[in-house]
């Protein structure tokens, strides 16, 4: 099964670190608990992975609905696939915010300008606006480099769970996992 759970987070860490090319594995769909108790599912963007510690690391804007969510319930759940290969993860785990100044600049100084556009933006996610150009900073008013980072909130999701589908055509084998005292323990079940 060790092949299974370093395949695994081999699939993660290329996602994460898909500067270059675009992984399968660079968005997620992130499922919490809404603020209704519904379900929310949303994309996010895989930043970091950490195989060793069993936990991945994105961004958000501290605005969004997301982080109230998280907040009062921390539960997560995550799922990348791969349609190519027939690879799908799903991933279930305890998501918190990361206080440290230090990781958070970090992350900020390695981001690509493009991405951090969404933290300039003056009003809060899901604010109505009557046009989308209301939402960014206005053309000619280039922000410095610090400009957002206080809407820049870094989240690390400490996975609990892992379940691995393998439906490519040769083969169809599903294992699940379950991280225990910092080690993983699993099997396979039926797909």
């Amino acid at each position: 099964m060790r092949d299974v759970i370093d395949r695994v987070w081999s699939m993660l860490s290329a996602g994460a670190n898909a500067a270059a090319t675009r992984s399968p594995f660079t968005m997620l769909q992130a499922a919490t608990v809404g603020l209704d108790g519904g379900p929310k599912v949303r994309t996010i963007v895989l930043r970091g992975v950490s195989p060793e510690a069993g936990s991945l690391i994105f961004h958000t804007d501290v605005r969004s609905e997301k982080v109230l969510e998280l907040g009062k319930d921390p539960r997560i759940s995550l799922l990348g696939c791969d349609l190519d290969a027939g690879i799908q993860i799903r991933l279930e785990g305890v998501a918190r915010m990361v206080d440290s100044l230090e990781e958070r600049m970090a992350l900020w100084k390695l981001s690509r300008p493009h991405s951090l556009i969404v933290y300039r933006a003056q009003l809060a996610p899901g604010t109505p606006i009557a046009s989308p150009e209301e939402a960014h900073t206005a053309p000619g008013n280039t922000p410095d480099s610090m400009a957002g980072f206080e809407n820049f909130c870094l989240v690390t999701v400490d996975v609990q769970k892992i379940d691995y589908l393998d439906l490519s055509p040769n083969r169809h084998a599903r294992a699940k996992f379950c991280r225990q005292d910092g080690a993983w323990h699993g099997g396979w079940v039926t797909p």
